[in-house]
């Protein structure tokens, strides 16, 4: 059968990026006071939520790099992850760190010794700043492919169910321990994120293989682990931000992603799966990538000539047009360049 291409992913990818976007432009700027203006205390009052995109990103990673690493080969499987992460993030990299220069925001600028150590993507492991706040979730994804590679070079793959057993209720145990509340360990992914990648696992494994008792008991234990891990982070983020959370409103909205999810995955044909959301999905990464400091430095820059719903809602434009820009003229030619080299040069060998 064809590589059949989840249409409705695409939109969900986009969909959980803009949320992450208008969390950082209309909380975070302001909370944490990387760009004090423009306010948006209003719309605050929902957007807080919207940093649920993050869990939406981990849920669907966990179901789609498995799709990239089903034929079982190691080589191919880590130049396909290079090819498709790197091209648009050292754009990304660069564009940050010289927007820092240009706009003069010293707080948003690092030595260019840490900017070059940010281009390789390893920097939250040598405990270097970041070139972006956004950039924390790519070292969690680095971490699972590595994990998902060792699988794939053992062939450990058939063990997958029970991997993601272990990995679930770990989780759902360190969430009662202190390890929950530490943002070392936040950073680190366990057990706040991992779960949600082994809750995407399970979806995966019900679309190749089918449902059965077995699936349906690591789909109980992914719904005890949202729930869980929304209690505890939205308390964590209630102190941190002094800003009440509500755990049934964060709950509530990551089951009903993952009941989606679960949807779209399952389903055949039908809900959305429209390959016009393709032009949506190759948005997500350069957006996600691109949007936080770059935004907070044009916020600084310009909330005195703009009113604030008008300059904020001119970032968020902005930003979807320069996602597009590094997609078609970046991203997308450096992509087929180096699949031509990288991936000919290892069907020849």
């Amino acid at each position: 059968m064809a590589n059949a291409r989840y249409y409705e992913i695409d939109l969900l990818r986009l969909v959980s990026a803009v949320l992450v976007m208008l969390f950082h432009y209309t909380f975070v700027g302001s909370a944490l006071n990387f760009s004090p203006e423009p306010r948006a205390d209003a719309f605050a009052v929902v957007s807080r939520y919207m940093y649920l995109g993050i869990n939406f990103f981990f849920i669907i990673s966990g179901f789609v790099i498995l799709l990239s690493a089903k034929d079982g080969e190691p080589r191919q499987f880590v130049l396909s992850r290079f090819i498709r992460l790197y091209p648009a993030y050292w754009l990304c990299v660069l564009l940050t760190a010289g927007a820092a220069v240009v706009f003069a925001q010293e707080a948003f600028q690092l030595p260019w010794t840490d900017v070059l150590i940010n281009l390789t993507m390893l920097q939250s492991g040598l405990d270097v700043p970041l070139v972006d706040g956004v950039y924390w979730t790519l070292w969690i994804e680095l971490k699972f492919y590595a994990l998902v590679l060792i699988m794939v070079w053992l062939r450990w793959v058939r063990y997958l169910p029970w991997f993601c057993g272990v990995v679930l209720v770990a989780s759902i145990i360190g969430l009662s321990t202190s390890l929950a509340s530490s943002v070392e360990t936040f950073v680190a992914g366990f057990p706040h994120w991992a779960g949600y990648f082994a809750c995407g696992c399970v979806l995966y494994l019900i679309r190749e293989r089918g449902f059965h008792w077995g699936y349906g008991v690591l789909m109980v234990l992914s719904v005890i682990f949202c729930i869980r891990q929304n209690q505890v982070f939205a308390q964590m983020l209630t102190d941190f931000y002094q800003v009440e959370f509500k755990a049934w409103v964060t709950v509530g909205a990551t089951l009903a992603f993952y009941a989606l999810l679960s949807v779209v995955a399952l389903r055949k044909t039908g809900l959305l799966r429209d390959p016009r959301f393709y032009y949506l999905g190759v948005l997500t990464y350069p957006l996600y990538l691109l949007h936080e400091n770059v935004g907070f430095m044009m916020f600084n820059a310009w909330h005195e000539l703009l009113p604030g719903p008008v300059l904020i809602t001119a970032v968020v434009l902005f930003m979807l047009l320069a996602a597009w820009l590094i997609h078609r003229w970046v991203e997308k030619p450096a992509q087929v360049y180096l699949k031509r080299v990288l991936l000919a040069k290892g069907g020849r060998q």
